[in-house]
């Protein structure tokens, strides 16, 4: 790319992310929690829930990026906070593949139900190792316990589950609702490997505070490059909301028609979509 090319994709970045975020708001705004509650809606109600953290995420990332400023009483904070960007930036990266996995790319009901059961009983295994000090958090427990049994019942007469082998049977009822890497997945969901495996790789080592990642802190703050770094992150949302935006819609008629009746919304959709597929292509 010119030097033009590179200051219009920047431009394309920040005007793209705000347009985005916006219509993702306004095709999850086509069924509200309400209908989906009671009765055999659980699944579409995590579904929801589910692009809706990643909404709050990205408009949390939105927000940020204006910079920090806060006030103590013997000292003011005024900086520009890549890093909790970034911390944000893989939060949105994992909602997105979640929702792709669990939700939207199995076709087969036997599929589905293995998927979301897996889900459902990771997220339920995680609590019943917690530590427990309360009559009330016991009690709590228990019941979340006879719930992690009937899944697991489910689960053991499903035959996608029936076709693992041993071990990974055993994986999936000791809590881990999928098999393959993260990567594998992202690629699964049509993301290029440069998402799937590089940027995912740098987001983790910003979450996880790994040494080349507070040198990499330190440098942007000294270099004052962090509003670059900005939009690194912010473009890579910007891949995530469009594959979720049409993911969701794919789901859900009522938001697909709000989609159908924004052309503009759509080209971007579209185009971004196209960008995370192919960003492999310019390190060739």
């Amino acid at each position: 790319m010119t030097q033009s090319e590179l200051e219009q994709f920047g431009e394309n970045i920040k005007q793209h992310y705000k347009k985005l975020l916006d219509l993702l708001g306004r095709v999850l705004g086509a069924d509200d929690y309400s209908s989906f509650l009671g009765g055999d809606n659980e699944r579409i109600l995590i579904a929801r829930g589910l692009t809706n953290k990643l909404l709050e995420h990205a408009v949390t990332i939105l927000y940020l990026s204006r910079g920090t400023k806060q006030k103590l009483p013997s000292f003011e904070f005024n900086f520009f906070d890549s890093t909790s960007i970034d911390v944000l930036t893989r939060a949105v990266f994992e909602a997105f593949v979640t929702f792709h996995y669990v939700f939207y790319a199995p076709k087969t009901r036997e599929e589905k139900d293995y998927r979301y059961w897996c889900y459902k009983a990771a997220g339920i295994a995680e609590r019943q190792n917690a530590r427990v000090s309360t009559d009330e958090h016991r009690q709590k427990q228990a019941e979340e316990k006879k719930e992690l049994d009937e899944v697991h019942a489910k689960l053991k007469l499903n035959p996608v589950f029936q076709g693992l082998i041993s071990k990974q049977k055993g994986q999936i009822l000791k809590g881990k609702w999928k098999l393959k890497s993260w990567r594998e997945l992202a690629v699964d969901a049509g993301l290029s490997e440069t998402l799937a495996a590089d940027m995912y790789r740098f987001l983790s080592g910003r979450v996880h505070s790994s040494s080349l990642s507070i040198v990499q802190m330190i440098g942007d703050h000294v270099d004052k490059e962090d509003e670059q770094a900005l939009g690194s992150s912010m473009g890579i949302v910007n891949v995530v909301v469009a594959n979720m935006v049409r993911e969701y819609c794919g789901l859900f008629p009522k938001a697909q028609k709000i989609l159908d009746a924004d052309h503009e919304g759509r080209e971007i959709v579209d185009w971004w979509i196209q960008i995370g597929r192919t960003l492999d292509e310019f390190k060739k």
